[in-house]
């Protein structure tokens, strides 16, 4: 069956239309679903809690990208991580890198490149691909420089490169709050080295935030759940290890 989906006008004085509104119908769950694809819990089975800012699915038949970066100010290294999940909140992969910036705002564009070409790269035909950084996200959406002056305005010449191809690419950008578990895969260094990593599978530290995503849950502003969610969380995860249910 072929559900539609709905694609706005772009804004007018955006380079990058923003992205579509979820749709009106939604698919059913499966009823079975042999080993060993995945088979999502009923929809009434998560307690979703959707107050405050939380992470919020992409709409039907696109996947998010998520990136987010660690400047450190003592040195050029940087980090960068993003990761992708499906309109259920199913990881599809991570990646994390260590990059050279001189600053916040080029780790954070660095991410953005890096989660397009990957996207890209892998396939993937409708992508949402969110940042916090808002002024990083408007700079690849209004820069209009075709010969870029520096490395930065290049990169976001790359970044709208791809954005512009045949494919259904929107930028967008989130709070810190909706990008708590991008922002926890920075933390998670591998190397030392500049090779980029992909985690097919997310990392086991992940799995309370993701779980904490996929039910809504508001992330507080500093970045880090409370005593009482992270006890919530534990609880329901057990329940759903209990059933042999997966959320990520």
């Amino acid at each position: 069956m072929n559900y539609p989906f709905f694609l706005p006008p772009p804004p007018p004085f955006s380079f990058i239309p923003f992205p579509p509104p979820n749709p009106i119908l939604v698919r059913p769950p499966p009823l079975y679903c042999p080993p060993p694809l995945y088979c999502p819990p009923p929809p009434h089975f998560f307690p979703t809690t959707n107050t405050g800012i939380h992470w919020k699915k992409p709409p039907l038949g696109f996947v998010k990208l998520n990136t987010d970066a660690s400047y450190k100010y003592n040195c050029s290294k940087s980090s960068v991580a993003g990761v992708c999940r499906d309109e259920h909140g199913i990881w599809l992969f991570g990646f994390s890198s260590r990059v050279k910036s001189g600053s916040a705002f080029e780790a954070e564009l660095l991410a953005v490149r890096e989660a397009l070409k990957l996207a890209w790269d892998k396939g993937l035909k409708r992508v949402i691909v969110e940042s916090d950084s808002e002024s990083v996200v408007n700079r690849i959406r209004n820069q209009l420089t075709r010969q870029p002056k520096n490395q930065i305005e290049a990169v976001i010449l790359e970044c709208q490169s791809y954005v512009s191809r045949e494919w259904n690419c929107f930028l967008q950008h989130t709070h810190r709050e909706g990008n708590f578990a991008a922002d926890a895969l920075t933390k998670i260094i591998i190397s030392e080295s500049f090779e980029l990593h992909v985690f097919n599978h997310p990392p086991k530290s992940l799995s309370l935030i993701l779980l904490a995503d996929k039910i809504g849950m508001a992330v507080p502003r500093h970045g880090a759940l409370d005593r009482n969610q992270i006890g919530h969380l534990k609880v329901l995860k057990r329940e759903l290890l209990a059933r042999n249910l997966h959320w990520y």
